[in-house]
């Protein structure tokens, strides 16, 4: 009976010990014809590095963001965006904003993205989506 506790003992602490996956899916926040915003990793999960990206067919001159919760008070989470260096080849500006959300009680928080984006062009545009994040 010990030895047999030994072995399970062994192969649990062996699986415990394993690298957690890396979840690269992706969640479409806000799509038109000249930009997306994508969520990194899709779910949202809490206390975990998250990705808010941004591609736009257009040069993209100023990018102002912000989260703040819904479902409980939060605060306001200010998101700083970095331009991407791209291949050539791609037509596409793409920035991207890495960031954490914080636990709370409730498993399936939502969010507010409070962002506005200033195209080269002179358009500017304001969008407001909602997601909910995991835990």
């Amino acid at each position: 009976m010990q030895k047999l506790f030994c072995v399970v003992f062994s192969v649990l602490v062996l699986a415990a010990c394993q690298p957690r996956q890396i979840d690269t899916s992706s969640r479409i926040l806000y799509q038109q014809s000249n930009l997306i915003i994508t969520l990194t990793p899709a779910d949202a999960p809490v206390e975990t590095p998250l990705s808010l990206q941004i591609s736009s067919d257009q040069p993209v001159e100023i990018i102002s963001a912000d989260l703040t919760g819904i479902s409980m008070y939060m605060g306001r989470i200010p998101l700083r965006f970095q331009k991407l260096i791209t291949p050539a080849t791609l037509v596409q500006e793409q920035w991207q904003a890495d960031f954490l959300l914080g636990a709370c009680s409730d498993p399936a928080m939502l969010w507010q993205l409070k962002l506005t984006v200033l195209l080269a062009d002179g358009t500017k545009l304001s969008i407001n989506e909602q997601f909910k994040s995991s835990w």
